[in-house]
């Protein structure tokens, strides 16, 4: 792992690192999560050989599901700003050579040019990134042309909204913006949605680069 958080995370970084062990972090996914971890890599179109950025990676979980499915002459680059979510990621993955760990947000990721990546997943943490502007211009520089950005809840954008609204803690302005913000801040950035549902399976947004 390498990297510093910023100032303006630390705060959250705390939280989260409290939050560790907590069942949404850290148990392993169940049938309740298969049909929304089925849709999530189906209509993301994952493939082996694809290279995947995962800001916010929590304990890895998705990690591992992502990493095998790209194989290993595919990889993914996991990052939390959390240094205990990032380390327990690191842990639950030790075993794989195609997974990389570091403590890092993604609006000051340092990354080679040109663009990187194949696919950027942004599973449960797109309400939490501190600057949504400056994370989709990130994102957007890190991602081939034509390549998928996907921003995923196992919820629907409501509930997790309501949750975070109702926290009493740093993430209760951690909201997920209305389908016309959100498709016009992802615009401005290159990154045009072509998807977006909101049903049983939770919330899925897919836009790809131009």
């Amino acid at each position: 792992m390498q990297g510093q958080v910023s100032f303006l995370n630390q705060e959250k970084a705390h939280f989260f690192d409290q939050n560790v062990n907590e069942a949404w972090a850290a148990h392993e996914y169940g049938p309740k999560e298969a049909p929304k971890i089925k849709r999530l890599l189906a209509e993301s179109c994952f493939k082996k050989g694809l290279r995947v950025l995962e800001p916010g990676c929590g304990t890895g979980r998705l990690t591992r599901v992502m990493a095998k499915v790209v194989g290993n002459k595919g990889m993914v680059t996991a990052l939390d700003i959390s240094q205990g979510m990032a380390q327990a990621c690191k842990d639950r993955n030790s075993d794989l050579e195609n997974v990389e760990v570091h403590q890092a947000c993604v609006e000051d990721f340092s990354h080679s040019s040109p663009p990187l990546f194949d696919r950027i997943i942004c599973h449960q943490v797109f309400p939490h990134f501190d600057d949504q502007e400056l994370a989709c211009r990130a994102m957007s520089g890190m991602l081939k042309p034509g390549g998928i950005l996907a921003v995923i809840h196992f919820e629907k954008s409501g509930f997790i909204n309501d949750v975070h609204r109702k926290a009493g803690t740093v993430v209760e302005k951690d909201l997920i913006p209305e389908q016309a913000e959100m498709e016009k801040l992802l615009a401005s950035h290159n990154l045009i949605t072509d998807l977006l549902v909101e049903d049983k399976l939770g919330y899925y947004l897919r836009a790809v680069k131009s």
